[in-house]
């Protein structure tokens, strides 16, 4: 079955589209849903074993795509569970979409403008076929001035998420899960591809943040140390002016991956964020370091910036020895994960009556 949403808004509501009542093949060689033009609302729908893709939107206005169940579509075609080409105004909302042929979501250079919230995204890639090409990226965006926020992104075959538009800038990263993705190949969570493709591993630091590329190729974090202290726990770090930075545990803490899975610069983890610890703002109150300087990092990142510290209340079961990394997002555009940095506790030396608190590093 193929629904078609032309120059009218329309609903398509709770059908199964690529499979017969047993969940087996209908038949349906092209898309599920396909959208050209127009505005509408696909929600509560099963779509499944679709040769193509199992939502094919274009240029379209004004879109909701909430509340289906999307599972391996494009398996014929190195196809992706949702394509958007064109329009503006889409919302992609609390979606279980899994196992796609080759990208779960899939956003070419002309859309931008889109809100991924609340999506669990898993299992992309199935046809390993693809991987030469766009294989087993959850999600592959383009465009501009989209936000994800809050999606739960795991177990893909490559990276997370891929923005690969060149001359786009403020898509927004923010509170997702993002872990043991690049099952097949080594992967980021987050990865910022300025050469177009999908993926290219770790882009380094740079003196003043001088390049340019997707999201403007924003130097990511640099975290010094991180400790408890008390009811508290305390990150220092580098970052660049202004930055709104989200400080994560990683995949590696939490037992879904194995230290080394990022390893994509040359001596450095770059994890990937799966449990939301906080945020904070560089120059801030908050922000106890009002200094600047450079670093120069064993894999090569460096620049010379604002240095933070930030003292954060301490989540429930966060404990010395685990990992954390961090994003930077500024004008609405994120970075990359920055490299991995253990928790540790503050030591105190006691003698007689003086104490003496030293700081981990």
């Amino acid at each position: 079955m193929v629904e078609q949403i032309h120059s009218t808004r329309g609903t398509v509501m709770a059908n199964l589209l690529g499979t017969n009542a047993l969940g087996a093949n209908g038949g349906n060689i092209q898309s599920g849903v396909e959208v050209n033009g127009g505005n509408g609302t696909l929600m509560e729908n099963y779509i499944a074993t679709n040769a193509e893709e199992g939502i094919w939107v274009q240029n379209t206005s004004s879109l909701e795509i909430t509340d289906n169940h999307l599972t391996a579509n494009g398996t014929a075609t190195c196809g992706s569970n949702i394509r958007v080409e064109g329009g503006t105004g889409v919302s992609i909302a609390r979606n279980l979409i899994e196992n796609a042929g080759a990208v779960g979501i899939e956003a070419d250079a002309s859309p931008g403008g889109l809100t991924l919230d609340q999506n669990s995204i898993t299992g992309s890639g199935q046809d390993t076929g693809c991987f030469s090409g766009v294989g087993g990226v959850a999600i592959r965006l383009g465009g501009g001035n989209s936000t994800l926020s809050g999606n739960v992104i795991f177990s893909n075959g490559n990276a997370g998420i891929v923005v690969n538009d060149a001359s786009g800038s403020g898509n927004r990263i923010t509170q997702n899960s993002i872990y043991a993705n690049g099952t097949t190949a080594d992967a980021l969570g987050i990865d910022l591809d300025g050469s177009g493709n999908y993926g290219n591993g770790v882009t380094l630091n740079d003196a003043a943040d001088s390049d340019s590329g997707p999201n403007g190729l924003l130097n990511f974090p640099l975290i010094e140390s991180s400790y408890i202290a008390g009811n508290e726990i305390v990150i220092k770090g580098w970052t660049r002016p202004g930055t709104t930075l989200e400080f994560f545990l990683t995949d590696f803490s939490e037992g879904t991956a194995a230290q080394g899975d990022n390893q994509l610069g040359n001596n450095l983890d770059y994890g990937e964020g799966q449990v939301y610890i906080g945020t904070a703002v560089e120059g801030s109150g908050a922000d106890l370091d009002g200094s600047s300087t450079n670093y120069l990092d064993v894999d090569g990142n460096t620049d010379t910036t604002t240095r933070f510290e930030f003292h954060l209340a301490l989540p429930p079961g966060i404990m010395s020895g685990e990992w954390v990394t961090a994003t930077a997002t500024l004008a609405n555009a994120t970075s990359e994960f920055g490299p991995i940095t253990q928790i540790k506790v503050r030591s105190v030396i006691t003698n007689r009556r003086i104490t003496y608190r030293v700081n981990p590093n």
